[in-house]
């Protein structure tokens, strides 16, 4: 019944189209990426133009099996069309481990659900992972 109304209210103009959302600000993320590894983080990301973004994404991945833990900056653009974001990144430093060539950027095709959640995959390494971005505390700037 819920899907319905709600299905109904989008058909008349109700609901804000997700072009509507400000997704710009703080963001925390995760996704599920293996069984024995935990992967998390922060991102940023700051309107430049009508569906352009530019931002950051720290990421922390910690697997059972790995010596070390990775803290990895990196530096992305996000692009918007209707309720799907595409954030594309380079890594720009290792924080904590050592550099590898086993560790790709992370990138994010999401499908944006409100101002506050956003879902899709985290694409890294020719792989897609379900991944999650919820709004932080630090809220929307």
């Amino acid at each position: 019944m819920r899907i319905l109304v709600l299905a109904l209210l989008a058909i008349l103009g109700v609901l804000p189209a997700a072009a509507e959302y400000n997704i710009a600000g703080h963001w925390t993320f995760s996704a599920n990426i293996q069984a024995e590894c935990e992967f998390d983080g922060q991102a940023y990301l700051e309107r430049t133009g009508e569906d352009r973004f530019s931002g950051e994404v720290t990421a922390r991945q910690s697997c059972t099996n790995l010596e070390e833990d990775f803290l990895v900056r990196q530096d992305c653009t996000a692009s918007q069309l209707g309720n799907q974001l595409s954030v594309r990144c380079t890594i720009v430093e290792f924080i904590n481990g050592n550099e590898s060539v086993f560790y790709h950027p992370d990138n994010f095709t999401l499908t944006i659900e409100s101002a506050l959640r956003m879902h899709g995959a985290l694409v890294s390494s020719g792989m897609a992972k379900p991944a999650e971005w919820i709004r932080a505390e630090r809220g929307i700037s």
